[in-house]
């Protein structure tokens, strides 16, 4: 073949048909490297929401310790002993939605002291979960 100085037609080549196969091979490549990481991020968005939604009812569960322990400390501790919402060396169950409550509370070092404690239990997609909050109180 004789080289193309600009006179004639322009010299027919062969690999204009092996050029095809490349644009297709690129074409194929570049769509699966978009839909790996199409994939990747619907992953992340999958463990984003799940992560979302543990902590809000993380956030629930200790929201209903602290006004279980509010609600305690509104009244006088004599009284709740009396009412029987707070027992000293016992403790006292309940429910709230799906939350499960536990109040227990015990004389501390000094017998003006009396420490309580409020736990809050959970399941949530078969583990459980649970959240403790405690304080001393000084008794009258």
């Amino acid at each position: 073949m004789k080289p193309w100085r600009g006179e004639g037609s322009i010299p027919k080549s062969n690999n204009f048909d092996t050029a095809k196969g490349y644009v297709l091979f690129d074409v194929l490549f570049a769509l699966f490297l978009f839909s790996l990481g199409f994939g990747v991020l619907f992953e992340l968005t999958v463990e984003a929401l799940s992560e979302s939604r543990r902590a809000t009812t993380l956030m629930e569960g200790a929201n209903l310790a602290q006004a279980t322990m509010d609600h305690l400390a509104a009244h006088k501790w004599r009284d709740n002993i009396a009412d029987r919402n707070c027992i000293p060396g016992g403790a006292i169950e309940g429910t709230d939605g799906k939350f499960r409550w536990i109040i227990c509370s015990e004389w501390h070092d000094t017998p003006q002291l009396l420490k309580v404690s409020v736990e809050v239990i959970w399941t949530e997609r078969g583990n459980p979960y649970q959240y403790k909050l405690e304080s001393l109180y000084a008794v009258e």
